[in-house]
Formats: C-alpha cells, sequence, structure tokens
C-alpha cells in the first residue's frame, strides 16, 4: 500500500517537475514472469523513482546495505520493496549476507516478479556507462541455475537520458530495449560459470551503452555539448524533427556523437581546430552573459515590433506572474535549499529537490486551501483556488523564463547600437563555425553512404539523416 501511494504521488511529480518525459519501448517489460530491469545511474534515487513510476508491474529494488544502518530508514525503505546488497568498501563485515540477498532475489524470481537495479554501482551525472559489475548477471544466472533454467528470466536495460536532472523543468527521455534472454546463456554456464556471468554482463554493458549517449572522455564530451549548443535546433529544424520529440533529439545527440569520434580518428588537427573557434566563441558570449539562440535569431529580429509585443506579454502576464510568484515559491525554493544543505554530491541535488518538492507542494497546497476553505464557504471558489496553484506556478515559471529572454533580447539591441562591431563580429564568428560543421556534416554523410566494410555504430545506422559533426 505505502509503494502504491508513493507511486501515485511520483506520477504526479514527473508531470510537474519535467518539461519533457517520454518513455520508448516500454512494451518491452513483460507483463507477468520474471525479469530484471537493469538501468544506467546518473541520478541517484531520482533513477529508481522515475522507472517505479513507468512500469505498470511492482518492483522490488536492490540498494546499498549502508542505506539499511538506521532503523527508521530500514523501515521505510523496506516499505518500498528496497533489498539490501552490502558492498565491500562500504561495509565488509556485512558482505555475508550477500548469499540471503541472492536467495531472496532467487525466490522473487521464482514468483514471477520483477526487481530493479543499477548495476554501474555508483552514480554519477556523467553521459558515460561506468564499469557494470557482474552482480546482475549472476543473480539472474544462479536464479535459474536454482531451478534447472526453467523459469525464462528476461533481463530488459533501461538508458535514462536526463536533459540535467538536476534542473526543474528539464528534459528526460527513457529507452528502453528488448528483454535479453538468461536462458541463451545455458550451455556457456555449464561449461564454465564464470565466463557465463562475463558475457552476459557484457551483453548488458552493450545493451546500455546504446540506449544512452555514451561519451567516455569528458573533453570530447564537452565538445559535443558546445556543438548540441550552437547546431542541433538547426539540425532538428533541417531535417523535419520536433524538438519536443525526445527520440529525434536523443539520435540527432547520438549522431552528433558519432561524427565527432569519426572526425577525431581521421582528423583530430581539424577537430580541435574547430574546438578553439568554438569555445573562443562561446567564452565571449559568457563574458556578454549572452545566449547563442540570441545571437543565431538577431538577423530575424524586428526590434520595434519585438520590443512592442515584449512589454505588452509583460504588462499583461504579471498578474498573473505575481499569483503564481507568492502561492509557489516557498515550496518551490525549500526542496533545492535543502539539497544544497543535505546533499554533499551533486549527484544527489536532483534527487533530493524532487522528493522532498513532492512532499512540499502537498503540504503547501494542502495548508493554502484549508486556509480559503475557512473564509469562504462556498466549494467552488475552493475548487477554483486549489486548481489555479499549479497551473499558475508553472505559467509564474514560464512568465519569469521569458522575462529572461525578453532581457536579453533587449541587451542585443543595446549592444548592436553601442558595440556594432563587436555583435558583428560575433554573428561573423557563428557563421564561420556554422559553415565549417555543415562541411563536415556533408563529408561525414558522404563516409557513411558510400560503400565500405566498416560500418557506423547502431544509432548513426538507423537515423541516416540525423548527422553533422
Amino acid at each position: 500500500m505505502f509503494y502504491q501511494i508513493l507511486r501515485f504521488l511520483f506520477c504526479i511529480s514527473n508531470k510537474f517537475y519535467f518539461k519533457t518525459f517520454q518513455v520508448n519501448g516500454l512494451e518491452n517489460i513483460p507483463k507477468k514472469g520474471p525479469v530484471f530491469l537493469a538501468a544506467n545511474h546518473p541520478s541517484a534515487f531520482m533513477d529508481p523513482l522515475v522507472i517505479v513510476t513507468i512500469s505498470k508491474r511492482p518492483l522490488f529494488m536492490l540498494a546499498k546495505g549502508i542505506l539499511f544502518t538506521n532503523p527508521m530508514v530500514k523501515w521505510f525503505l523496506s516499505g518500498l520493496n528496497i533489498i539490501p546488497i552490502y558492498r565491500s568498501h562500504e561495509t565488509p563485515e556485512l558482505t555475508g549476507k550477500n548469499k540471503d540477498v541472492f536467495a531472496q532475489c532467487y525466490k522473487h524470481f521464482a514468483k514471477g516478479r520483477a526487481i530493479l537495479a543499477f548495476p554501474e554501482g555508483i552514480s554519477l551525472t556523467e553521459r558515460k556507462i561506468k564499469k557494470i559489475q557482474s552482480g546482475a548477471a549472476r543473480i539472474c544466472l544462479g536464479a535459474e541455475a536454482e531451478n534447472n533454467f526453467s523459469l525464462d528470466v528476461k533481463i530488459v536495460t533501461i538508458g535514462l537520458n536526463f536533459s540535467n536532472p538536476h534542473k526543474f523543468q528539464s528534459d528526460l527521455y527513457i529507452n528502453i530495449d528488448k528483454p535479453i534472454n538468461v536462458s541463451d546463456y545455458y550451455e556457456l554456464y555449464k561449461k564454465d560459470t564464470f565466463k557465463a556471468a562475463h558475457a552476459l554482463t557484457d551483453e548488458i554493458r552493450k545493451r546500455l551503452e546504446a540506449q544512452v549517449v555514451a561519451i567516455q572522455d569528458s573533453d570530447v564530451d564537452k565538445f559535443v555539448a558546445n556543438i548540441e549548443t550552437i547546431f542541433k535546433a538547426q539540425l532538428l529544424e533541417d531535417l523535419g524533427h520536433s524538438p519536443k520529440v525526445m527520440e529525434h533529439d536523443f539520435n540527432t545527440t547520438r549522431s552528433i556523437s558519432d561524427s565527432v569520434h569519426y572526425f577525431l580518428e581521421r582528423d583530430p588537427q581539424r577537430v580541435e581546430a574547430l574546438n578553439v573557434k568554438i569555445n573562443s566563441y562561446l567564452e565571449q558570449l559568457d563574458k556578454l552573459s549572452l545566449d547563442d539562440k540570441l545571437i543565431k535569431g538577431v538577423e530575424k529580429t524586428k526590434p520595434v515590433y519585438d520590443t512592442i509585443l515584449s512589454l505588452v506579454f509583460l504588462i499583461l502576464g504579471l498578474p498573473i506572474f505575481l499569483y503564481g510568484y507568492i502561492n509557489n515559491i516557498l515550496p518551490f525554493r525549500i526542496p533545492f535549499w535543502c539539497a544544497r544543505i543535505i546533499a554533499k554530491r551533486p549527484e544527489f541535488h536532483g534527487s533530493v529537490a524532487y522528493s522532498i518538492g513532492t512532499l512540499t507542494f502537498i503540504v503547501f497546497y494542502s495548508l493554502q486551501i484549508w486556509l480559503v476553505s475557512k473564509f469562504f464557504g462556498d466549494w467552488r471558489i475552493i475548487l477554483a483556488y486549489g486548481l489555479s496553484l499549479p497551473i499558475t506556478g508553472l505559467l509564474s515559471f514560464y512568465y519569469y523564463n521569458r522575462f529572461k529572454s525578453i532581457r536579453g533580447s533587449w541587451k542585443i539591441f543595446s549592444l548592436f547600437y553601442k558595440k556594432t562591431t563587436l555583435m558583428t563580429s560575433l554573428i561573423a564568428e557563428r557563421e564561420i563555425i556554422i559553415t565549417e560543421l555543415e562541411k563536415a556534416r556533408r563529408e561525414f554523410v558522404a563516409w557513411r553512404d558510400a560503400p565500405k566494410t566498416e560500418t557506423l555504430t547502431t544509432a548513426a545506422s538507423e537515423n541516416e539523416n540525423s548527422i553533422d559533426l
């Protein structure tokens, strides 16, 4: 019951915390029978919470045993179907209990249940897959071995792709692959249990790497991110894709990454030269507190018309903004304040804010509605007020972001009059960068489409149009 209540609450939280929340391949999670869900782990306990909300089946989850040392926390986690697993570097004196943990998992599989775990074993907000631990494979193979490989255990890999899990109204794309049949490893398991576990672990790793944007080198990741900032919106537009469709966005980012790695192998000096130009351009924007979108759209703007339209929007929207701001600022801010105080590691900031935010909005909205009911006896007024709270809260957030965008546009107009040479230079720099990216894109497409024995990565092969450097 406790599990179902929390699941319901976080389903609601998803609709407000994330701007875009899309799932691809939900049908790949079997509706019945033993299944092991293995996901990447970029955002601490936000990861299991969002997976719980999309799964129609109750999940039993594996979590590090160090969390269970506090009796109250242990009681709370047990109510969420969480099973402790003990790590040698955290609780070496308790690792012997892992035999019981494995046995518990075997029983759940024998009853046809679903288990969720994160085989990377550590949460880091990075666009890469860390080393996959063999525990998931050993649990699944062990369960099958105990039942003469008659359980038909499936492993389903889940790729979590956050635009920024620590930011309100960010995007999340969940990519779910087709099941792995553990029984396929029966023959190998009979010959060598270690090799079977290693082969299954390697398959889990390959699946996860195909489901996320996996960039192992941090410098390359930064370069890809900078290209996304400048070029991805144009790519999506050129290909006729909507930025609201996360699968298109994901495939385009994967293609950018693939093409960067292609040129790094064949012409690293060219990549480095382009990287220098992009960094120089973005650093200048940063010093001026400007955004690339503003530079991109500057030639399409109509200063007088846009200024009048912006003023009308700001004036008409101000009452709604103030109403939404006053009613929502405390439950919105408190979770992020708490996250900075409670969470020492940045990977936990989004998780803490997401979890505490679910509670603070329930508490504050309930209190506010109760106070209104004390002053107004009409249920229609009370209902209208209650419905207005989340709606005006989101409108207030939109107004604030729109205000920042308008302020940036006005700054652009001001700089054009005061520093015309500087702004002209920035526009020229951007055009040079775009020209080079377009050229590299054409070269990459020509190489990709030419007959050859060498193949591209899965993502690039499946999405032949969303290619660039």
